[in-house]
């Protein structure tokens, strides 16, 4: 079995379509990183996820340097909780996330992440 891939829903203005520039941040007018949320669905085997940038097609118009990620909620167990302990990126459209457990089947895993230009 496998955990189906996510796209991102961003916190501020995010990547709709390739070419598209990052959002400015107020201060310096500049943004060097998009922010947002993925929620996965557990599958009980399955140990990392894709996460979609946009839609898993469309790609950023750069590849990233870094993706940071970490878990800020879901319905997984509290007695068995799941983290996120390495991300790949695997290029301007998609990065794979590693988890620290498989989880329970059914259960959720609300991921923020921050993709560094």
């Amino acid at each position: 079995m496998s955990i189906s891939a996510a796209n991102g829903v961003y916190l501020t203005a995010g990547p709709v379509a390739s070419g598209q520039i990052l959002a400015p941040n107020e201060q310096t007018n500049l943004r060097s990183a998009y922010r947002g949320t993925a929620t996965f669905t557990l599958d009980g085997t399955a140990t990392s996820a894709v996460l979609n940038f946009i839609d898993g097609t469309k790609t950023l118009p750069f590849t990233p340097t870094a993706v940071v990620a970490q878990v800020v909620g879901g319905t997984q167990s509290a007695a068995s909780p799941v983290g996120v302990t390495a991300t790949a990126i695997i290029g301007a459209a998609t990065a794979t996330l590693y988890f620290s457990g498989a989880g329970t089947n059914a259960n959720t895993l609300i991921v923020e992440f921050e993709i560094v230009k």
